[in-house]
């Protein structure tokens, strides 16, 4: 019965869905390889800007209680304030060059009260010396960022961890951790690239493109969904072709019925009579 799939104009049927899904999966790939480097191009412009970009007060850049809106992402900020050393939050499982350690997070207090959680830098260990805030006023510089979710964790954030540690600075986790009214805390994050005084010991600093890295812009989204658009294509051709070889065997079952039929023509007329006789229809 398959047989008939060997016929030249299935042949021709065959060859065009393999090269079509080829050519799907290659287009599909190489829609993400550029989206990858898209995605490269805007976060290296991102931290390029970033680097040149005048500091401005983070009171111009982010109310207390407000959320951090996209344009503000990455804005280097200056703030000053007192380290609230009782209130670091260490996020566990953060690696830097294959060790694995953690993000030290203190929230910086200025003097109207409101407080901003800084990230620190990255420990080795949530023993080091490194942790303890320096208690100094402090002047601070660095990147905003926004919180974290719970897939930025890099341990299960189902699993419970010691007192003053976290898997992820999410929302949650900020207002559940500081003892501050949520209107005075600030929904964001500040990577820290500069303090004054500088502390004796310190944590080692982050990279901001490591701690949360510039939302993707719309260019890069675009070649995304090319890629899933061809590859979708693909599966689209694979369906047709099984449609079409369906069709094919009822045809093909048709013509092979008409076939029998057309050589052994008194086994038909033998069938339609003994159908009419009515002692085989179980009639009196």
């Amino acid at each position: 019965m398959l047989r008939f799939l060997l016929a030249p104009r299935w042949l021709a049927l065959h060859v065009a869905v393999v090269a079509a899904v080829a050519g799907t999966i290659v287009l599909g790939s190489w829609q993400m390889r550029s989206y990858a480097e898209q995605e490269r191009r805007e976060q290296a412009a991102a931290r390029n800007q970033q680097a040149d970009a005048p500091s401005v007060a983070i009171e111009q850049a982010l109310a207390t209680g407000e959320p951090l809106v996209r344009d503000a992402v990455g804005r280097p900020v200056t703030l000053r304030g007192s380290y609230d050393g009782d209130q670091t939050l260490l996020l566990a499982g953060r690696e830097r060059d294959g060790v694995a350690g953690w993000y030290v997070v203190t929230p910086l207090v200025a003097e109207d009260g409101s407080a901003t959680p800084v990230l620190r830098g990255w420990v080795p260990s949530a023993d080091d010396p490194a942790v303890a805030a320096p208690t100094d006023e402090m002047s601070v510089r660095g990147l905003l960022q926004p919180l974290e979710t719970d897939a930025s964790a890099a341990v299960d954030p189902t699993q419970p961890l010691p007192d003053g540690q976290a898997a992820a600075l999410t929302s949650v986790v900020l207002f559940q951790s500081v003892p501050y009214p949520p209107a005075t805390v600030r929904q964001a994050l500040v990577v820290l690239t500069d303090e004054q005084p500088a502390p004796a010991v310190a944590p080692e600093p982050v990279p901001v493109a490591e701690a949360a890295p510039r939302p993707v812009g719309i260019s890069a989204w675009r070649h995304l969904s090319y890629a899933w658009q061809w590859w979708l294509f693909a599966v689209a051709a694979v369906v047709f072709w099984g449609a079409f070889v369906r069709a094919g065997m009822r045809d093909e079952r048709a013509r092979a019925a008409q076939a029998a039929q057309a050589a052994h023509p008194e086994q038909a007329g033998q069938s339609a009579s003994a159908s009419s006789d009515p002692s085989h229809q179980g009639l009196p």
